[in-house]
């Protein structure tokens, strides 16, 4: 686990009861290697003195609290290991569910409104608005039945439900389906137990503020997971007192999730997936407050959400890992702007966007062979949910929240101006401001003249480009009726 001295601890489990091999770096420099049994207080305390001798900086109490963190980990490996066992399937526990919810679930399976049906679910679980969001999200759960699923970022301010949206939308997915994990060492994806990754929904908590190159290494083994579909390390092990080096597989693909307050993404991991933002609006601020004030008129309802979650559960076992082809595919192609590199990528994401609508709607589309044939309607709702991301990534787009401060911003900035001057012009926070001013310089709307340096705040300008009017449409992603004439 990493801090600001520079100490990262990593693990392997070793046998059962909390025992784990440890290696502490600091700065990249081993420091301490031993078989620790996280359970006892004693052996925590024993490897801390190990990690702490003569070292200035570090904290023997801060050591001892990541070990625990790391103890808790492993055992909560063990138990989704457990949950994951294959005496306990998927089938099996559809079976157990009552008739009625199988019912239930079979029946909104086949029902055309499917999607609305599902955002209506969540809505009814107290999200309100962000109708966009949520059937993104649910569709990128899905997408862990393909092998090539989808991963996601949301971004957004502190309280605009960046981490709330995924996480109720992800209760909607099995124990055995999904993977909560608010927070993860580097390493961790490693050591979790064989096969216990593969074809899942990984719900991560929320990114590291700080953006910095040994950031960029911590998240390496999720970019290698989510491009190669598998991880592979080579790492040494004490095994019988003697060390051995052993190769550590671990087999995906995962559909991955995470949310960020972060404006700058590094590249690596940005452009591996797609970049979802939370509805900032002052409207939408009104749909939440009210939403949360009608809960406390009519009471919390604890029996309806339980029904929710028990249909979905029900549903998502339901659905078959059916290879899905697009027949379609190659008009797609042919059309699609081709101008930026990012491209590649982004064509990959929408294959994969319409293959998991047309596995959430398997039970109305047509089967060829074993082969799931997606549908028109598969093309025009993965469209209707890319077109903003896209937008950003291929056309140069704003998101709404920078669309609306570049409108405050134009309305006073008519010289040159700092970041202590945009700051004291807004009432969100300064990283939001500085975030903003980043993506509007990336955009082309904003030029920085002088960067910060000490006590001396960024300099900047207008440029007087105006946004696209079409910044809210993506060019890249052609027009149904271009793909079905």
């Amino acid at each position: 686990m990493p801090d600001d001295s520079g100490l990262t601890i990593d693990y392997a489990p070793s046998g059962r009861n909390g025992t784990a091999t440890l290696t502490a770096h600091l700065n990249g420099v081993p420091i301490a290697f031993d078989t620790v049994n996280l359970a006892k207080q004693s052996a925590r305390a024993k490897f801390a003195a190990q990690v702490c001798d003569g070292r200035q900086g570090i904290d023997a109490a801060a050591v001892e609290g990541d070990l625990l963190k790391i103890g808790a980990d492993l055992a909560s490996q063990a138990r989704t290991a457990s949950d994951s066992e294959p005496d306990s399937t998927a089938d099996d526990r559809l079976a157990a569910m009552p008739k009625s919810i199988l019912a239930e679930a079979n029946a909104m399976l086949r029902d055309k409104h499917l999607t609305k049906r599902i955002i209506d679910d969540v809505a009814s679980m107290g999200v309100a608005g962000e109708r966009e969001l949520v059937a993104t999200v649910y569709l990128v759960g899905v997408s862990r039945l393909l092998d090539k699923p989808l991963a996601a970022i949301v971004q957004g301010l502190s309280s605009s439900g960046k981490s709330y949206v995924p996480e109720l939308v992800a209760s909607l997915f099995p124990p055995e389906a999904v993977l909560l994990a608010t927070q993860q060492t580097p390493q961790a994806l490693f050591y979790m137990p064989a096969g216990s990754l593969s074809h899942r929904f990984i719900v991560a908590g929320e990114r590291s503020r700080m953006e910095q190159d040994d950031a960029a290494e911590a998240t390496r083994a999720l970019r290698e997971m989510l491009s190669a579909g598998k991880l592979s390390k080579l790492i040494p092990m004490k095994i019988d007192g003697r060390m051995e080096t052993k190769l550590i597989e671990q087999d995906g693909p995962i559909a991955y999730i995470e949310s960020t307050t972060l404006k700058k993404i590094f590249d690596e991991d940005a452009n591996r997936c797609l970049m979802l933002n939370t509805d900032e609006r002052p409207e939408q601020t009104r749909r939440i407050v009210a939403t949360m004030a009608k809960r406390y008129v009519d009471g919390v309802r604890g029996g309806d959400s339980q029904r929710i979650v028990d249909r979905h559960h029900a549903i998502q076992r339901m659905l078959q890992p059916l290879p899905v082809i697009i027949p379609y595919a190659d008009r797609i192609g042919d059309l699609f702007d081709s101008e930026r590199i990012e491209v590649r990528r982004a064509f990959s994401q929408l294959m994969s966007m319409i293959q998991a609508s047309a596995l959430l709607h398997q039970h109305q589309r047509q089967i060829d062979g074993g082969r799931l044939i997606a549908s028109e309607d598969d093309y025009q709702l993965a469209r209707h949910l890319l077109t903003r991301p896209f937008a950003r990534t291929l056309g140069g787009g704003l998101s709404d929240s920078a669309q609306r401060y570049f409108e405050r911003l134009t309305a006073w900035a008519s010289d040159d101006f700092t970041t202590t001057d945009a700051k004291n012009k807004e009432s969100a926070s300064g990283r939001a401001v500085t975030g903003w001013l980043c993506e509007l310089t990336d955009a082309g709307l904003v030029e920085q003249l002088e960067p910060h340096k000490g006590s001396k705040p960024a300099r900047w300008r207008l440029t007087g480009e105006k946004p696209d009017d079409a910044a809210s449409d993506c060019h890249a992603l052609p027009a149904v009726e271009q793909v079905f004439p």
